[in-house]
């Protein structure tokens, strides 16, 4: 965060490569963070971007305001915005705008421990009676950085942030275009806006917090930032990179200029610098050390430009000795470790070096880049647009949930916007899923009904098929059920020469035979059913012996009877 001699060398972007100009495209059209500053003389925009997990610094612009006559500012301002944020892509960015630092009140307040909704309206009391802020319709903010124990009783530490209403419609009257319906609570409007949502509106103190928090110096350190601007110039104090104590200093950039323009009676007539010679004497030779004496331009002596500074840069001094002792007592914290210069302020050769004989401590100018990532070695070229872009770069390293000065029915108007693009989204995400179910329903239907209609034909050619083997069936079965005639006439062959048969019926496959036995050594009941037995084994499953015997007359015989269903042949084994 302290400036080095070579941390921007310049580079001519006409000679970036092309993959780093694709990247840069491509890097703005994702999610960023726009930070915008409308200063006094000119307008400045700086954009970051996360690349490789870490918010990077992609493109930054300062357009002059041309300004004619003081009553032609606003347009000028005007105009001078629009030519800044044409030169980046806005659609998916978080617009932060700082407001002037001439414009805010930051107090460190201690409140009761209470919910949030509690202490918010218990801050407005707070604001609306406390003599710090002293505004006309103020829009209030705050943020809770700690807790602090008081008589025992537990407490916290609010840093609260105050403008007047007025000033911030005058800011955001330069982005909002005005609907048919007036925006409520919104009362300042002009022609030709640029017409962009602005996400928040931060004091310059957190925009400088933002910086803070990206410096790789001790973690522990109490560190005094003086942002010195044209008109205004704000010290503020950070602990361990958190926003402590923010105090305005009533000397400024252009009061040293002013000092350097009072004229002054030579040996050789009356000597008055002008604004232009001024402002080179500054930078080029800035607070000559006392005991020197050489000539400036051929007009004016180094001690002559000392006497001239002298009485600015003693009442600097003092008004940042008594801010730190302001500090140190409301705080209850120990003394400040160093002094960072931002600002064009800073052009003032021999600052850093006066302040550190005066205050006793490190004294340096900053660099509001030296601990940020750069897309490339020439998003700044130099020290000077480095300077002029301090609260930019600040607001752009920030995020839309901390301190906001918006006021509260545009925050809802936002907020109900983003409402409402969510339930179109979810309403358009649901269609979307109704309409890929039912196309995915019909397609499968169409699936099946096309897979039926294959299975229809296959099914059609298989019928002569299925008819022939059908037939096949039938006809096998008729063989299968045919009465085994063959197989009974060969059993019938194989009857005991003992054994005559007298009778044989056949009718609907049913056989009644009889017969009679002579000389056999068994009985005719015996034979009769070994017959039985040996037609029932396939040809007659059947087949029994019907009771009751008859004896021939005359004869040494006995009459036998079997009946039985003769099987079919193709049930024989």
């Amino acid at each position: 965060m302290v400036e080095k001699n070579n941390v921007m060398p310049p580079k001519d972007k006409t000679f970036l490569s092309t993959e780093i100009l694709d990247l840069q495209r491509t890097l703005e059209e994702g999610k960023t963070v726009i930070g915008i500053d409308i200063g006094v003389s000119s307008v400045n925009v700086a954009q970051t971007a996360l690349h490789h997990g870490k918010p990077t610094l992609i493109k930054v612009a300062v357009e002059d305001i041309a300004l004619v006559n003081e009553r032609e500012r606003d347009t000028a301002a005007l105009e001078a915005l629009k030519r800044a944020l044409s030169k980046f892509n806005t659609r998916l960015a978080d617009i932060i705008c700082v407001l002037p630092s001439s414009q805010t009140v930051i107090e460190t307040i201690v409140m009761p421990v209470m919910p949030l909704e509690e202490l918010a309206e218990a801050i407005k009391l707070e604001v609306s009676s406390s003599p710090h802020f002293v505004l006309d319709r103020p829009v209030v903010d705050f943020k809770v950085i700690g807790r602090v124990a008081d008589k025992g009783v537990q407490k916290v530490n609010v840093l609260v942030a105050a403008a007047p209403k007025t000033a911030v419609d005058d800011l955001l009257a330069n982005f909002i275009v005005q609907q048919a319906k007036p925006l409520a609570g919104f009362d300042r409007v002009i022609s030709n806006p640029v017409g962009i949502n602005v996400d928040a509106v931060v004091p310059l103190s957190v925009a400088l917090e933002n910086i803070m928090m990206k410096s790789k110096l001790r973690m522990d350190e109490t560190m005094a930032v003086i942002e010195m601007g044209t008109i205004a110039t704000e010290l503020n104090v950070y602990r361990n990179s958190q926003l402590e104590y923010s105090r305005k200093i009533p000397v400024t950039g252009y009061d040293f200029t002013r000092s350097l323009t009072t004229a002054l009676s030579t040996s050789a007539g009356k000597l008055e610098l002008t604004i232009e010679m001024a402002e080179e004497i500054k930078k080029e030779y800035g607070i000559p050390a006392p005991g020197e004496n050489f000539l400036i331009q051929g007009k004016i002596t180094s001690g002559q430009v000392l006497s001239l500074l002298r009485p600015k840069l003693e009442q600097l001094a003092s008004e940042i000795s008594r801010s730190f002792d302001y500090y140190q007592e409301k705080m209850r914290s120990g003394r400040v470790d160093r002094i960072i210069i931002f600002g064009g302020g800073s052009r003032l050769k021999g600052l850093p070096e006066f302040l550190n004989a005066e205050l006793g401590l490190p004294v340096a100018l900053g660099n509001p880049v030296q601990d940020v990532e750069l897309l490339y070695d020439g998003v700044l070229p130099n020290r000077d647009e480095a300077q002029r872009l301090v609260e930019a770069i600040g607001a752009s390293l920030g995020d839309i949930k901390g301190i906001n000065l918006v006021p509260a029915p545009l925050k809802e108007r936002k907020k109900r916007s983003f409402e409402r693009l969510l339930l179109v989204g979810g309403a358009i995400a649901f269609f979307a899923v109704l309409s890929a179910f039912y196309f995915i329903t019909m397609a499968r239907t169409n699936w099946a009904k096309a897979r039926v209609q294959v299975a229809m034909k296959e099914c059609q050619s298989l019928e002569p098929k299925l008819l022939e083997l059908k037939n096949g069936l039938l006809l096998r079965k008729m063989i299968r059920n045919r009465p085994d005639l063959g197989g009974f006439i060969k059993q019938l062959s194989y009857l005991p020469s003992y054994v005559y048969l007298t009778k044989l019926d056949f009718k609907g496959g049913k056989v009644d035979m009889a017969g009679f036995v002579v000389g056999a050594d068994k009985g005719v009941r015996e034979v009769a059913e070994q017959l039985a037995e040996d037609f029932g084994k396939g040809i007659m499953p059947d087949a029994r012996v019907l009771p009751g015997q008859k004896t021939v007359p005359g004869k040494a015989t006995e009459l036998f009877q079997i009946q039985g269903r003769l099987g079919s042949g193709g049930g024989r084994q």
